[in-house]
């Protein structure tokens, strides 16, 4: 009997190893097959390429309609993250100071945002924001993003202030320092894994956001996603596959500094 225990073991891994790479390779098949599109050589949306090249990329590059919409989206993206940051954490350390449950209840709340249907999120913002001049502006944009986007830092920001042992906040406290000091000093360099971390998941649902954009932005502030769903409506030549791609190598960028930002600072802190 004791012989079968390292063999079961074997036989677990690899079904384990098996069902990873299956999910893997259904998740990354679709960005695979953008990502050759967005090489090709055709005129038209065609799988496989009959041929390779750069075309599309220059001619993403080099048409203000497309650099335009993804510069906004990055200019709208950074504003949300630094509005989201600065009302996120400041969030999540008075609910953090609350009882556990009434603190959960409030956390709870702050989720229905990224849990409600898109479609009925953007709906009521329009009506709201053409009530009070806000649909059609960069403006009324990004606080349709900042709603979307500051559950994240909110919620990852409570997630890591509960991991904090309040045994070092307290200490900090007898030694003379003060609440504001306990805080800047102490409690947010621990927290900044979890800040980070929500920071970068509210500049990626910003930028990536189509929903708000289409019922609240109009032509003139287009973004990258808008003009994505309009260039599949109108045009659907393998540009757009460029665009997905530049998305995609960029969303990879941006989390590849995060794993060596979050390393460095717990290095640091360490």
């Amino acid at each position: 009997m004791a012989r079968r225990y390292p063999r079961a073991r074997t036989h677990g891994a690899g079904l384990a190893w098996s069902v990873a790479a299956l999910v893997l390779v259904f998740v990354l098949a679709p960005l695979a097959v953008v990502v050759m599109m967005s090489f090709s050589t055709s005129e038209f949306v065609r799988f496989p390429p009959p041929g390779y090249g750069l075309e599309w990329f220059r001619n993403f590059l080099g048409r203000d309609d497309w650099t335009g919409a993804a510069l906004r989206s990055v200019k709208i993206g950074a504003i949300v993250t630094v509005l989201a940051v600065a009302i996120g954490v400041p969030g999540a350390l008075s609910l953090a100071a609350l009882p556990r449950r009434l603190g959960a209840a409030a956390a709870a709340l702050t989720t229905l945002p990224i849990l409600m249907p898109p479609i009925v999120l953007a709906l009521a913002m329009y009506m709201s924001f053409t009530r009070y001049g806000l649909a059609g502006t960069e403006l009324g944009i990004v606080l349709g993003h900042l709603c979307l986007a500051l559950p994240f830092v909110l919620l990852t920001t409570l997630a890591t202030l509960r991991g904090i042992d309040p045994n070092l906040a307290r200490a900090a406290q007898t030694l003379g320092a003060g609440r504001a000091r306990v805080a800047f000093t102490v409690t947010i360099p621990l927290a900044m894994p979890g800040i980070l971390a929500g920071a970068v998941l509210a500049f990626l649902t910003s930028f990536d956001e189509l929903l708000i954009a289409l019922f609240v932005g109009n032509s003139t502030t287009r973004t990258l996603p808008r003009r994505m769903w309009e260039g599949i409506r109108s045009e659907f030549d393998p540009t757009v596959a460029a665009a997905s791609t530049v998305v995609v190598g960029a969303t990879v960028v941006i989390g590849l500094v995060f794993l060596i930002a979050r390393s460095a600072w717990k290095a640091r802190a360490s």
